[in-house]
Parts: C-alpha cells; structure tokens; sequence
C-alpha cells in the first residue's frame, strides 16, 4: 500500500494533491521507484498539503518546469502568473512612446523570434541564464522561420547581436518592474564581428556604372549625385528641388525617408546641413531639372524628432517615378528606398562592375575625398557626422596615400630645415 497521494506510473513516482479547487498530479522526475523514494514521497505531499493549509504554497517553487505553474506559480508580488509573450506585448505598447515606428517595428520582430525560441507561453520566472544562452546559440545555427520568404540555416553575427540587445532591455525592464529578481541575459556578451571595411568605386567602376547603355538618364543622374554628395539614400529619396540652390552650388538636407515610407527629419542636428555641391553634381542637377523639375509640388507630412510634432513641407521630388514608358506612378512621385536599392542592382549587373551594397555610394564619397587630401573635419559636416571621429574609424586607410603630399605640404608652410650637427671635439687624453 503506497502513502496517500502517491502513485506509480511505470517507472516513474506521482504525487497527487488539492490545489486551489483543482487536482493537481505531478512527476516526480529522476525519482526512482523504491522503497525509500516512495515513503520521501509521502512526506514531500504531507508538506505540501500543510503549506496549502496554511497559504505558504508556491507551486513555481516546487514544480518550476511543470504546466501547473504557468497557471498557479507566484510570479510578482500579487501572486500573479506572468507570461512571456504577455509581458512582451504590454512592453511594446509602452515602448510606443519612446521610439520610432521604424524602432518598435524591429523590436517587435527581434522579440518574436525570441520569444518563440524561449517559448511565450512560459512563465518569465521560468527563463534562466541558460536559456538565454541557448537561445543564442539557436539564433546563430538554427533555422529561420520567415513567412514571407525562403528560410535558410543561421542568421548574421549583427542579427543575433542585435536580439541579445532588445532581449537584454525587455528582461531589465522585468526586473525593475519586478516581475523578476534578475535578468537572465546579464553577461550573455555580444558574439564577435569583424567590421567590414568600405568598398568604394574605382573611377572607372563608376564612369561604367553612369554610361552603361542600359542605365537611363534619371539612374545616372542619380548615382552621380550620390557619390558626389554623400547623401544617405533615405535623403536622396526625400530630396526636393526646394532644397537646392544651384546659384549658390549648394544643397540643403532637410529630411530622411524611413524603411516604413516616412518621412522625418535626421535622426540628429548635425544631419540637418548644408552640402557643398562639387560640379558633377551640379551638372547631374541640370540634367535631372528637365526630367522633374516641373512636376507637381506636394504637401508632405515631416515627422519631427519630438514625439507627436510634425511640419508640413512642400516639396517637389528630384527623383521620381513614373518615368518609364508605361508612365505609371508610385509611392506620390517619389521614388523609395527600395526602388533605388533595385535601381542599384540593376544597374550594377548591366555594367559588368563587381556586386556591392548600394550604401558603398556614400563610401565612395568618403574615400575619394580623403584620398584627395580634404580635411576629414569638413569631410564629416558635408556628411551629416558630429564629428570626424567616424570619418577617421571608418576610413582612415585612404589617408594614407596622402601621406607623402600631407609632408610635403607641411614642410612648405613650416619652411621646415633639419638643423646642422655640430662636430664633436674629440680631447685626446
């Protein structure tokens, strides 16, 4: 006869019990069954039944792994159960007020894949450091699981980096909020990432780029201007004709276009400047004036860098769609992120140049400027850096071609004369 509450399920011991109105029956794993493990197992039901009694019973302490607890576990300090997938939710919608939709819509997906990976129907009590670990692991050397697209086995270094991150503030937010005592993401480092250095154009990679007989005359102009300002292509997209002042030689950069189809203001005050306009830039201009210079002007929405303020800007597309012989329009007139991410692509096969990120425009910038000796402190304002630091992290290996003419200039302006050495008397002992 087996102690009350106990039973025998094959090779396996079972302890049954009464727990807020509902039958309650949990393995007791690693347990074997004999004797001794049988009578231990009478007396851990007896102590749970008085700690039921007396309201001392916390189902999560004694079975962390089991379903039961997802229902009946203490998870804060109402006694509460606490979900993951729940919390995730009523974390992003407090995060709405602090970040951008572009940001909320990447932590929404990091959080997501995480989530499915730690399983959101599991109590975030029930998440340990191990998990967090294995987790990344997985993020690493697992399948994806996309809807949308093809899945492949691993995700990039960044990728995986960029999760730990989101997964790390999500889980301090726990804590401070004190649904848990620890977050167990703290000392899950980052993995390793070898920076990949810039790739700019060789000039005769970009005049073949231009003049590729399949390139039309919008795409030339564009890339152009591109790699002769600089720009970051969401500021290409939003570039207006209001913006430009060919008088001057110069181009104000006022707005970014966002992955979502939005547009709002840099990101930060030093994106908000004044480009000086180099001649082929100038001349693109001109060129791309009698393509879109008469359009009509649009009143566009411009969401500022404070939360809930806008402004509305007039603006008369340079780049545009619409162009092609079926003359059909998208997006307003404008042409988005993605159509000039496919208008690279395009024209990078068709010119026979090797395949790189449509972003190397703006390195090529860079490092063509630094290669001709321009300061790197003028450099980084034309570009929309605070300061030069990036500018000399990123690219300080084109400076060096300029080394012996930086000397040369240097000896000119200090009249620099290495001084005489004066012979050494010798005294003869």
């Amino acid at each position: 006869m087996y102690p009350e509450g106990i039973e025998v399920r094959g090779s396996s011991l079972r302890i049954c019990f009464i727990y807020k109105e509902t039958r309650c029956r949990e393995t007791l794993k690693g347990w074997t069954v004999t004797p001794s493990n049988i009578k231990k197992a009478g007396r851990l039901r007896a102590v749970i039944v008085s700690e039921i009694a007396c309201g001392e019973f916390d189902y999560y302490l004694r079975f962390p792994n089991s379903k039961k607890s997802l229902l009946f576990g203490g998870a804060n300090n109402n006694g509460a159960i606490t979900l993951l997938g729940d919390l995730i939710k009523r974390w992003l919608i407090i995060k709405e007020t602090d970040y951008t939709p572009e940001t909320l819509k990447k932590s929404r997906n990091a959080l997501n894949v995480c989530s499915n990976i730690l399983d959101k129907n599991r109590s975030i009590l029930n998440i340990t450091h191990e998990d967090a670990l294995t987790m990344r692991r997985d993020l690493l050397q697992g399948m994806t699981a996309y809807s949308n697209r093809e899945n492949k086995k691993g995700r990039s270094v960044n990728t995986v980096n960029t999760y730990i991150t989101v997964c790390n503030e999500f889980f301090s937010f726990a804590v401070r909020s004190g649904f848990i005592k620890k977050n167990p993401f703290n000392n899950v480092g980052h993995l390793t990432v070898d920076r990949e250095s810039a790739d700019p154009l060789e000039v005769d990679e970009f005049e073949r780029l231009i003049s590729a007989l399949s390139t039309n005359e919008q795409a030339a102009n564009l890339w152009t201007i591109a790699v002769y300002t600089g720009l970051r292509h969401g500021e290409l997209c939003s570039l207006a004709w209001e913006d430009i002042d060919l008088e001057r030689k110069t181009l104000t950069v006022k707005r970014n276009l966002t992955s979502k189809n939005r547009f709002k203001v840099p990101k930060t005050k030093a994106g908000e400047r004044t480009v000086n306009l180099l001649s082929p830039a100038i001349e693109a201009l001109k060129r791309q004036r009698r393509l879109s210079f008469l359009r009509p002007a649009n009143e566009t929405n411009i969401a500022l860098r404070q939360k809930g303020k806008d402004r509305i800007d007039v603006c008369t597309w340079v780049f545009v769609t619409g162009l092609s012989a079926h003359g059909k329009s998208v997006n307003n007139g404008y042409i988005g992120n993605v159509g000039i991410n496919r208008l690279w692509h395009s024209c990078v096969k068709r010119a026979g140049i090797r395949t790189r990120n449509p972003y190397q425009t703006r390195h090529t910038y860079a490092c063509w400027m630094l290669s001709q000796g321009v300061n790197p402190a003028f450099i980084a304002s034309q570009m929309g850096h605070k300061d030069m630091t990036m500018v000399l992290k990123v690219y300080g290996a084109w400076m060096q071609s300029g080394n012996e003419s930086e000397i040369e200039k240097m000896e000119r302006a200090l009249n620099c004369r290495a001084p005489s050495v004066p012979h050494l008397k010798i005294n003869k002992q």
